[in-house]
């Protein structure tokens, strides 16, 4: 099937910064279903079309019926840059995710639309559907941060230099090492993919420290206020995630929205998206939960 990409991007009316959204559609897309992609605290909206196999995860909901929707925070990507980076803090991505959820809503003639946020997503996405209702219809959240998994620590500097060992922590790696990925769980091709784009899209600026400080400082605090999220979340992790407690999860499912359900997939690490046993259950999963009444 052929695929067709679209560069938008979206001005904030309150601070006047861009924000880069890619959109990925195909035939089988309607105007009336669109799904946004929001990233976590390191790579940008890149991460969710990486063309590599069927691995794509835009490409797989565009044939399924879908206009994807990848944004870059402001700071991140192609997005408007900002001097201090700790200014790029929850709450101000959320407020980014809300501008283009928003035009998204108005150019498609769409009431809401659904959301895939993995890991910081998952915190700026619950922010934004607290602050926005009415444009959120379902999430579903990889690897949720809820807190309760980190000791309390003081992040100094508003940026960090990204390095190789920074860009794969987010793969299950061999006995606690800093590089040595455990290519038993994801595919080397994919891994070289994503370190190429990584310093591609993100590596020129340095990672804006906001977000990284919202999750540093919060020790056994909870990162995301379940009660305060607005539609039914599907929570996809794994046992093998180091920043997700299981414990948290159980108790956030409680007090989501009525609809709100759990995947647990055991042995799967936090970027069970791309991981090679989960990837497609993973989608599947999300898909049928996006296609509930």
């Amino acid at each position: 099937m052929e695929f067709s990409f679209e560069s938008v991007f979206v001005r904030r009316k309150d601070n006047g910064k861009k924000i880069f959204v890619n959109r990925c559609f195909c035939p089988a897309s309607y105007d009336a279903k669109n799904l946004l992609c929001v990233h976590g605290l390191t790579s940008s909206d890149h991460v969710f079309d990486l063309d590599y196999k069927d691995y794509s995860v835009a490409r797989y909901f565009a044939r399924n019926g879908y206009n994807v929707w990848c944004m870059d925070y402001g700071g991140y990507g192609l997005s408007d840059k900002y001097e201090n980076g700790f200014d790029v803090d929850t709450e101000n991505a959320a407020k980014d995710v809300v501008a283009v959820a928003g035009e998204i809503c108005a150019r498609q003639h769409a009431d809401k639309l659904n959301v895939l946020g993995w890991s910081w997503g998952s915190m700026t996405s619950a922010r934004a559907s607290a602050m926005r209702p009415e444009l959120f219809r379902r999430m579903a959240w990889v690897g949720p941060c809820f807190g309760g998994t980190l000791p309390s620590t003081v992040v100094k500097e508003p940026f960090t230099t990204l390095s190789y060992p920074y860009c794969v922590r987010v793969f299950q790696r061999v006995n606690g090492s800093d590089t040595e990925v455990d290519y038993a769980t994801v595919e080397h091709g994919l891994v070289s993919l994503w370190v190429e784009q990584v310093f591609k899209n993100d590596a020129g600026h340095g990672r804006p420290n906001g977000g990284n400080r919202d999750i540093s400082a919060a020790g056994d605090k909870w990162l995301i206020e379940p009660e305060t999220v607005t539609c039914p979340v599907l929570l996809h992790f794994g046992d093998k995630d180091a920043y997700v407690d299981e414990g948290r999860v159980k108790i956030a499912l409680d007090k989501l929205p009525n609809g709100s359900a759990c995947n647990f997939m055991k042995g799967a690490g936090h970027a069970l998206w791309v991981e090679r046993d989960y990837y497609r259950p993973f989608r599947e999963r999300t898909l049928a939960f996006f296609e509930e009444e």
